[in-house]
């Protein structure tokens, strides 16, 4: 009598719409974390959706969960992992034959206090033919040079994404060229990166995670704790995408905070910016739909407690956005300028990278143009050489915020502040004139919202144009 129970018990589910769901199996995933030997406490490990600490004598033992690629760590701070071809090794795959086996992960001890540290910025460099790898060796080795000069401070750097431009066959030249620096990449990825053509977003980040591991993660140096996301969403057609953090990430980004201490500075990275500017993050605009974050408030949301710096990248130009007291946004201009067309990016920022320096929980950050030094904050037009504004003299300053002051000098004489605007860059107008000359017809000089105007007083003056960015530092450019 049982048995027919229960058939119409099972009859009965059904026919009312109900299902049995499948057991899974719960997946256990265990390892240890040594550094020289000597199991390490208390390192958060991660398969991007569960967490859990290594014990006093280094082991941890994870619920993986099914949808899950990789085992991971973050990294604590005085500590850096492995790096081969300039990238981090701070992850294991999960193989589907070797789910539940041992996966172990080496420290090694920093010789270095990095309560003082540093760290690049390096976005967009889209490398599409082998033709533009010595263009990317060129600015591989300014950077180089950089790290040659700050060898007091130990140095990271992050990918704001865009590694190579839809041509993934480049990603191990990209990693060999960029291993010569001696320093680790976290990179995250960008729309060129993605595997195109795939039926939904989990398809997406395929290849980048086979060269360059999880597409989400986290580290600590000194008192910073670093994340990197990835907000490309792929919507399964063709090539396109938006700009969204979809749930998974957003929960799993919450539970790394929760093991952070509230009021700690974090430093978030992500390929497509969060926010275009200030009327971006007050309405939503579907123009705008693959050019900024949909969801940028749910991210605003989470970081509120911390004090936090967004580092994206995607638009090949300059811009800073104070979000709010606690949250800036830097838009890092371009590697590669306009696509290594010229000297620019369209908006007149030079080719380079952002450098950033911690001093404890405190940053600070410059722009450094390929081939010049860290004085080459901007450039300077006399009164009738800028079309757009004939009267003025006019000022590009690339990496200005609203806490940066721009003056004018008339024979050494501070004469008065000059007033921002939006408009063209005239060197980035003639450069990109001749469409001859660029591989790219498309290619064209925009409007940025970081030139400068005034009138001068003296017709027959000399004249100067001086920059002072929001840490007092002054530059200088002589007409």
């Amino acid at each position: 009598m049982t048995r027919y129970i229960l058939l119409f018990l099972i009859l009965f589910s059904f026919s009312n719409g109900f299902s049995i769901e499948p057991i899974v199996e719960q997946t256990i995933c265990k390892g240890t974390v040594s550094c020289e030997g000597k199991g390490m406490a208390g390192v958060l490990v991660t398969d991007g959706v569960n967490f859990c600490k290594t014990d006093r004598n280094g082991n941890y033992s994870l619920k993986v969960d099914p949808s899950s690629a990789f085992v991971y760590i973050s990294s604590p701070a005085g500590y850096t992992v492995p790096v081969e071809n300039s990238v981090p090794q701070f992850y294991k795959n999960l193989s589907s034959g070797n789910r539940s086996g041992k996966f172990n992960f080496q420290l090694e001890k920093n010789s270095t206090d990095e309560n003082k540290h540093g760290f690049i910025a390096w976005a967009d460099p889209q490398i599409k033919a082998n033709e533009e790898l010595p263009l990317y060796r060129d600015a591989v080795a300014d950077l180089s040079d950089l790290l040659k000069s700050n060898k007091s401070i130990p140095f990271h750097a992050i990918g704001c994404g865009d590694i190579v431009g839809d041509n993934p066959s480049l990603f191990d030249s990209t990693k060999l060229i960029l291993s010569k620096t001696g320093i680790p990449f976290y990179q995250s990825m960008g729309n060129h990166d993605m595997k195109y053509y795939g039926r939904s977003n989990e398809t997406a980040p395929v290849v980048f995670e086979k060269h360059f591991g999880p597409a989400y993660y986290s580290f600590n140096k000194g008192k910073i704790h670093y994340i990197v996301l990835n907000d490309v969403f792929y919507i399964g057609r063709d090539y396109f995408y938006i700009g969204y953090l979809p749930e998974k990430q957003l929960a799993w980004l919450e539970k790394d905070l929760s093991y952070v201490p509230v009021g700690s500075t974090v430093v978030v990275t992500f390929h497509i910016p969060s926010a275009l500017d200030e009327s971006d993050i007050e309405t939503f605009k579907y123009a705008n739909i693959s050019g900024s974050m949909t969801n940028k408030k749910a991210l605003y949301e989470i970081l509120k407690p911390y004090n936090a710096h967004l580092i994206s990248g995607h638009l090949h130009y300059t811009r800073n956005i104070l979000i709010s007291p606690t949250i800036y946004e830097h838009i890092i201009s371009s590697v590669s300028g306009a696509w290594w067309q010229g000297p620019y990016a369209e908006d007149g920022t030079p080719k380079g990278y952002a450098v950033f320096e911690a001093d404890g929980d405190q940053i600070s950050w410059y722009f450094k143009s390929i081939g010049k030094t860290k004085d080459h904050q901007l450039r300077a037009y006399p009164a009738g050489a800028n079309p757009e504004q004939p009267e003025y003299i006019t000022a590009n300053v690339w990496n200005w915020d609203p806490q940066w002051k721009v003056y004018w000098y008339e024979n050494e004489q501070r004469i008065g502040e000059m007033e921002v605007y939006s408009g063209l860059d005239p060197e980035t107008v003639k450069s990109f004139s001749d469409k001859e000359k660029l591989a790219y017809k498309w290619i064209v000089a925009r409007k940025n919202s970081h030139m400068f105007r005034a009138r001068q007083t003296s017709a027959t003056a000399r004249i100067s144009v001086e920059a002072i960015d929001r840490f007092g530092n002054k530059y200088r450019f002589d007409l």
